[in-house]
């Protein structure tokens, strides 16, 4: 089941426009007023927080399909690019918060920045220290692109030799230098070339190049991430019959299916969803006609899922629309199951 849920910006909606007018919106009123410092076409713009800013500007729908991003840039209204910034250590299932923001902007033809510390220290407890990107976010941002051919960078927030976030102005160099390049391609060729000029831009190979050079560096082990975690498995869709007690004719469309296990012990998005998504894009998509996606929930029930399955909640509709099935701790809905079951009138 593709995941591709939301409508593409046409392609020259923005080309037609003889003036820009450029507007922030924020999702905190800090983040906003941090864009706004970043580029003389961005200082004083008009600031709108993301939250009810659906009801005066419905052609943010795109991208805040999966959840609110820290920050978006429009133009006359239009979305051109969105912000997810984080100082948040950066290792395990924590990348999968935020995974959806940037995923979704991609699906609309928006370009994004990703802007996080590709290591940075974790403190209290006995796990304090250092801590390391999951190299599974990059290896996913990459096929996320790969699929949508629309640019997703990745910027590293700079540390200090101890691995704390840096806070000076100087952090912010190369989402400066990011933002020179977007509004210089972006009022030269339009929304419909600006992807093409970001991802062959020497700009984006150099942060490709850190990617690289970090993971040599940095990362021990990294071959760990080149197959999928503890948690996710692929298996033949017979043998993920066999082993979980799927029904004798479910998922015959695949020979093969990845399974990921969630433990929550409740319904809830973070980082679950994200992660779910994550790994549709990363282990699946090029592969739809052969495998599919199976969400394992061993703490929730099917009455659970019913009792929620008509809301509107975001991880309702995400785990929907990315799983060919879900087994929970009482039995198995393929996707024509998890659909709603009673039609909601407004």
């Amino acid at each position: 089941m593709v995941m591709l849920l939301t409508r593409q910006i046409t392609a020259n909606q923005l080309d037609i426009m003889e003036h820009h007018r450029y507007a922030v919106y924020y999702d905190d009123l800090q983040e906003g007023i941090w864009v706004q410092s970043l580029h003389p076409n961005l200082n004083n713009v008009d600031l709108h927080p993301i939250t009810g800013a659906l009801r005066h500007n419905p052609q943010l729908a795109a991208v805040l399909s999966y959840d609110r991003p820290d920050a978006i840039i429009t133009d006359n209204g239009i979305p051109i690019l969105v912000i997810e910034r984080t100082v948040e250590v950066p290792s395990g299932h924590n990348v999968g918060q935020r995974y959806g923001r940037l995923v979704a902007a991609a699906e609309a033809g928006v370009p994004s920045i990703y802007f996080g510390p590709y290591a940075a220290r974790k403190h209290g407890g006995a796990t304090e220290g250092p801590r390391y990107m999951n190299l599974r976010l990059f290896y996913s941002l990459d096929k996320v692109t790969q699929v949508t051919n629309i640019a997703t960078t990745t910027i590293n927030w700079p540390v200090d030799q101890n691995y704390e976030v840096r806070q000076d102005p100087a952090k912010d160099q190369r989402v400066r230098e990011y933002l020179i390049l977007f509004f210089q391609e972006y009022e030269r060729v339009g929304l419909a070339g600006l992807n093409r000029a970001i991802i062959d831009s020497e700009f984006q190979r150099r942060q490709l190049n850190e990617r690289q050079e970090f993971i040599r560096t940095r990362v021990r082990r990294p071959a760990q991430y080149d197959g999928p975690p503890g948690s996710v498995k692929l298996l033949n869709t017979e043998d993920a019959r066999t082993r979980y007690h799927l029904p004798a004719q479910s998922l015959r469309e695949f020979t093969h299916v990845v399974i990921y296990m969630a433990g929550m012990r409740y319904l809830r998005s973070d980082p679950y969803a994200g992660m779910a998504m994550l790994y549709k894009y990363l282990y699946i998509f090029g592969e739809e006609n052969e495998i599919g996606l199976v969400l394992h929930f061993p703490n929730i029930t099917i009455d659970m899922w019913r009792n929620l399955e008509n809301s509107q909640r975001k991880d309702i509709r995400i785990f929907r629309g990315v799983a060919d099935g879900i087994i929970f701790r009482d039995g198995f809905l393929d996707v024509a199951a998890l659909q709603p079951q009673t039609t909601i009138t407004t």
